[in-house]
């Protein structure tokens, strides 16, 4: 196969050369029968047929009809396939760049109204957060006392709190969100 299109692509350059000469040819008075502006035109598209066959493309289905000329290549579909995997690839990557839970946390800060909370002993809560502040995704409210205000606030009770006073969604994380859910 391959060395077809290394056949192919020499038939293109020999060609080329032949066309080329002829066209620089006819202001130097050295060609005695000049061709006619169709059977030059026909000229460049064999010769952009036989390049396009010196390509990676090939033609799978062509057809001319009402519709007009369709016509499928092969190195499209090829293309398309590669795409689709690397789409799933960045779906998956993007699904699991963060866990169900900080998830959760990222999608209702950028929603609207407040976002329920409460503090947990084992730290769980404090440490999602602080992985969603390292990806740059939220970012605290008040940037004195960082995400350790929650603890300094509610470290000492089991009260629910509005988690919107102490963190909010960056653009960088709202631009994941919108990502995500694109794909």
């Amino acid at each position: 196969m391959k060395a077809r299109r290394i056949g192919t692509v020499l038939l293109a350059i020999l060609l080329t050369i032949v066309y080329l000469v002829y066209l620089a040819g006819i202001p130097l008075g050295l060609v005695t029968r000049r061709l006619e502006v169709h059977e030059v035109a026909l000229a460049a598209a064999l010769l952009a047929g036989v390049w396009f066959a010196a390509s990676s493309c090939s033609i799978t289905d062509f057809s001319i009809g009402a519709g007009g000329v369709s016509a499928r290549l092969d190195r499209t579909e090829a293309r398309q396939r590669v795409l689709e995997s690397e789409l799933r690839a960045l779906q998956v990557a993007l699904s699991g760049l963060v866990t169900k839970y900080e998830w959760d946390h990222l999608r209702r800060l950028a929603g609207e109204g407040p976002v329920p909370a409460r503090f947990r002993q084992d730290g769980k809560l404090q440490l999602e957060l602080e992985r969603l502040d390292a990806m740059g995704f939220v970012e605290p409210v008040d940037a004195q006392r960082g995400l350790d205000a929650i603890r300094e606030d509610h470290g000492h009770a089991y009260e629910e709190f509005d988690l919107t006073r102490y963190v909010r969604t960056t653009k960088a994380g709202r631009e994941y969100l919108r990502l995500r859910e694109k794909l």
